[in-house]
């Protein structure tokens, strides 16, 4: 073979070789961040090494957002109240009957991330935190920030795009019950979380937000925090045509409100008068008290009980 063919021949190889290891480092896969820096609900900044493994939930709504945007299986441990979904009540748990977690419990996890609310005490956060163990606290003050909430743990467990999907679901619900009811008049109601003295859900809370999504009108939205106490006599100048009572009032039917020293005042109030009242059961509650992904079926329950007619 001619000298000059083979040097072209080599030349050529050699060239295509080059292109081709220039090919593959053009395209060779990037390594991901090390660490993801997010805002929580109370607005502090945490941040989380990547990836996320291990994780432990000290609120039942931090497990059910977790399982709803299907990063469930990164769950180690919860706590003795979660319900939602049968899996997490399988779990270890690391909370204690008050509420509070035990730092030891949470510490013997090696969890690469926890998820808290408000009801633990923020020395037992600070303590996690010293110890290198990032603590996102969650506490959605309405339904949008459940909304932001679970993206934020959709972004920072890797299941985002899941995320977006059960949000959007969520949305689309409480949309198709607000298309229902938007041609009827508001109904307004009394929410009572406690009977004596009467207990409410005030404007700042999350129970008002979903009173509002549902299409009531809360007769404590002009008073002041989220649960404060509403005098009977305010009941009476407001006249609520509905009455919602969250379980554990020990009040299960319209007999509390018809007998006893007060049932004169009582019976002259629109919703005892037309028989509007609705108790919840446990599981009714607790979706109506614990802000995540079952929500939605809080949202429906009012605004079937608020418009019955709209849902026949």
């Amino acid at each position: 073979m001619n000298s000059k063919v083979i040097v072209s021949i080599v030349v050529v190889i050699v060239i295509a070789a080059s292109l081709s290891f220039a090919y593959s480092d053009l395209h060779k896969q990037k390594p991901g961040p090390s660490t993801i820096t997010v805002v929580d609900d109370l607005g502090r900044k945490v941040t989380i090494p990547l990836p996320v493994k291990r994780v432990v939930s000290m609120d039942p709504s931090n497990t059910q957002m977790m399982y709803a945007i299907g990063a469930g299986n990164l769950l180690v441990a919860d706590t003795s109240y979660d319900w939602w979904p049968e899996n997490a009540t399988k779990l270890p748990h690391v909370a204690m009957d008050n509420g509070t977690a035990s730092v030891e419990q949470v510490v013997n996890m090696t969890p690469d991330l926890v998820l808290a609310t408000t009801i633990q005490p923020m020395q037992i956060i600070d303590q996690l935190q010293n110890l290198s163990i990032p603590v996102l606290v969650f506490e959605p003050q309405n339904i949008s920030n459940i909304y932001s909430d679970m993206l934020t743990l959709g972004n920072v467990t890797g299941h985002y795009s899941t995320a977006v999907a059960e949000v959007n679901h969520m949305k689309t619900v409480i949309k198709g019950v607000q298309q229902k009811i938007e041609n009827y008049s508001r109904v307004s109601l009394l929410y009572m979380l406690w009977p004596d003295p009467i207990y409410t859900a005030g404007p700042t809370s999350f129970i008002n937000s979903v009173i509002s999504a549902a299409g009531g009108e809360n007769i404590a939205d002009n008073l002041t925090g989220a649960y404060p106490v509403i005098s009977l006599e305010q009941i009476v100048v407001d006249n609520p045509q509905a009455i919602i009572v969250d379980n554990g009032t020990g009040i299960s039917n319209i007999t509390y409100f018809t007998t006893g020293n007060q049932s004169q005042v009582w019976k002259n109030i629109s919703a005892i008068k037309g028989d509007r009242l609705l108790v919840f059961n446990v599981t009714e509650s607790e979706w109506m008290n614990e802000p995540g992904p079952l929500t939605i079926f809080a949202v429906q329950m009012v605004a079937q009980f608020l418009y019955p007619q709209a849902f026949e």
